[in-house]
């Protein structure tokens, strides 16, 4: 998920929606505000719509606008499962967890949206990897609620992760200590467990509703008016008399909780369990905590206060406050839209994920992009032109077959057509094989340089009379042009094989001055003095260029724009667009690299042309 200097996150409950935007400023988080908006179904009334306007009134009044919104599901509508995998590298972690996940999720596969987060298992060798599932009309469900009260919705995750990332964030607890977090929602509980970076989590059946349902029974009144009812017991004083009524129910979570921490220690025979944190609207009942405390056995801690995150100026501190047993999952949902979150599932549905990427994408990348458009256009205008005319002939006789019988001698002359445009399409395998040495060697230079890039990381530009935090964010180099040499085409030549005579391939790279060009200059002749040749060659082991040098530089002024409808006035701490052309001195490099020819290596004739 993309990281946003401000974020809203959205927790949509049964009864009410609670919201808080977080702003994040380097390792300081922020809250600027919140709102809790109560869901009014009328008297036969569709929930749905009643969300829709409850979401409306909240977003006109909090002035939402732009920015970017995480909103979570709930455990009931999420399929959660932990798996065990081997602790294998990087790359082939996402691989492995997508065989397991298509093995796991229940029903068709590609009608859901999933994501994973991994920890370390308890053996040490091994990663123990939470998997989640949605259903895709679910996910599509809520990103048109959010569409239709113009919410800009970011990223979907899970309530259980929300409340997570920010007890894990926010809430200071012995590093070697497993924390416990108990959060009772209308439809569900979730309980969640981490030590360190293990994570463990699971969904109670019992919920606020069982309690609701105690009321009910006992002064014979409907589920709405036992829920008005609840909500009034939490300013009373009868504490006894009212933990009397609910008691059955609390006994029943006590106990699912008991089975479940016995059922983890059993797997985490080493773990410490001493604090159990509580959340959600359902323990502002008196006495529930204490209840809790001592059936459990554990120190119980209330959210009642913060630890590291700092509520703004003119946000009253005291009400948020009163508010915070609530918000945990809004607050974790925020962190995870400014990218400090420890876990970071998105369900969003994949199409709206990458629509997002590609509008995210920077100039740079553009410029690699058309460093290579021209071959590429050439390529599938003209070779895509064939194969179409040989993929129309053949449809066009599978349609004969099928729908016209009487017609089989059209049929069988359209057929002998094909293998005709098969040995055409075949006489392109030359160019195809120019194209290949182009690919080749294009994908191995721009490879170097994404490689410097990720290496490096951003660079933090200096503008000396310039406030820091508007500086600019620059990578470590940028590709201004690449030319290859032409390279021969014909048979002989085939598809990366050795080049017949020496040649020189000219690459301009503009590296920003704070970025220490000399050192960067020296770090990407030797990478690119250490390239493979590409492709299939009877030598692996030898290199695509016999030298490279750097011949030239140049210090020239690199001109782009700056926009950011997120960015906030760092005096007044209130958003404020910024839109502004900026500079920045740069060198531009250019290397000379000299494409390697095998000693025997002699130039193949020419072939024959004909008409």
């Amino acid at each position: 998920m993309h990281r946003y200097p401000v974020a809203w996150g959205l927790d949509i409950g049964h009864a009410s929606i609670k919201a808080v935007k977080v702003q994040r400023l380097k390792d300081q988080v922020s809250v600027l505000a919140y709102t809790i908006e109560p869901i009014a179904i009328p008297e036969g009334g569709d929930r749905d719509e009643a969300l829709i306007t409850a979401l409306q009134q909240m977003a006109a009044r909090e002035e939402f606008g732009d920015t970017p919104v995480v909103a979570a599901l709930s455990g009931r509508q999420v399929w959660t499962k932990t798996v065990n995998i081997p602790l294998v590298g990087t790359k082939n972690v996402e691989r492995m967890v997508e065989l397991e996940a298509r093995q796991q999720v229940p029903g068709d596969f590609d009608d859901v949206e999933w994501g994973y987060h991994t920890t370390p298992a308890a053996d040490g060798s091994s990663l123990d990897v939470a998997l989640f599932a949605v259903k895709r009309e679910i996910a599509q469900d809520l990103v048109a609620k959010t569409k239709r009260t113009g919410l800009n919705l970011v990223g979907i995750s899970v309530s259980s992760l929300g409340l997570y990332n920010f007890v894990r964030y926010d809430q200071e607890f012995p590093e070697e200590e497993t924390v416990i977090i108990l959060d009772v929602g209308a439809e569900n509980t979730d309980l969640v467990l981490y030590q360190g970076e293990g994570l463990w989590m699971r969904t109670l059946a019992v919920s606020g509703n069982d309690i609701t349902k105690a009321f009910m029974k006992k002064f014979r009144v409907s589920f709405e008016e036992a829920e008005q009812l609840k909500r009034q017991a939490v300013d009373s004083r009868q504490a006894d008399k009212i933990i009397k009524v609910i008691e059955a129910s609390l006994g029943e979570l006590a106990s699912e909780v008991q089975r479940s921490l016995g059922f983890y220690k059993q797997q985490n025979k080493e773990a410490k369990l001493e604090n159990l944190v509580i959340s959600g609207s359902t323990f502002r009942l008196p006495g529930l905590p204490e209840y809790m405390a001592e059936r459990l056995r554990y120190q119980v801690n209330i959210l009642e206060d913060l630890d590291k995150i700092k509520v703004a100026n003119g946000l009253e501190r005291d009400h948020f406050m009163h508010d915070l047993q609530s918000l945990g999952v809004a607050m974790g949902l925020a962190l995870q839209g400014t990218g400090a979150a420890r876990a970071n599932v998105d369900l969003m549905p994949a199409d709206l994920q990458l629509e997002r990427v590609l509008r995210s994408k920077r100039w740079a990348g553009v410029l690699v992009a058309g460093a290579l458009a021209a071959t590429l256009v050439v390529d599938l205008s003209v070779a895509g032109s064939v194969f179409e005319q040989n993929n129309a002939l053949v449809e066009r006789a599978k349609k004969n077959f099928k729908e016209f019988t009487g017609r089989q001698s059209e049929a069988r002359t359209a057929l002998d057509e094909v293998p005709k445009k098969a040995q055409e399409l075949k006489a392109f395998d030359p160019y195809g094989a120019h194209q290949g040495v182009i690919y080749g060697i294009a994908a191995s230079v721009v490879g170097v340089l994404q490689d410097v890039v990720k290496e490096r990381g951003k660079i933090e530009v200096d503008l000396k009379d310039r406030d820091r935090t508007n500086a600019p964010m620059v990578q470590a180099a940028y590709l201004r042009s690449l030319t290859i040499p032409e390279v021969p085409w014909f048979e002989d030549s085939g598809p990366f094989r050795p080049l017949a005579k020496k040649r020189d391939l000219i690459l301009e790279v503009s590296i920003p001055r704070d970025a220490k060009p000399d050192e960067i200059s020296r770090q990407v002749i030797d990478r690119l003095k250490a390239l493979p040749v590409p492709g299939m060659v009877a030598d692996p082991a030898a290199r695509l260029f016999s030298d490279v040098q750097a011949r030239g530089t140049r210090l020239e002024d690199e001109t782009y724009w700056v926009i950011d409808r997120n960015h906030v006035d760092p005096e007044t701490k209130n958003p404020k667009p910024l839109e502004e052309e900026r500079k920045v001195k740069a060198s531009v490099f250019t290397f000379v690299c000299t494409l390697n020819v095998p000693a025997s290596a002699s130039a193949p004739a020419a072939p024959e042309v004909k008409p």
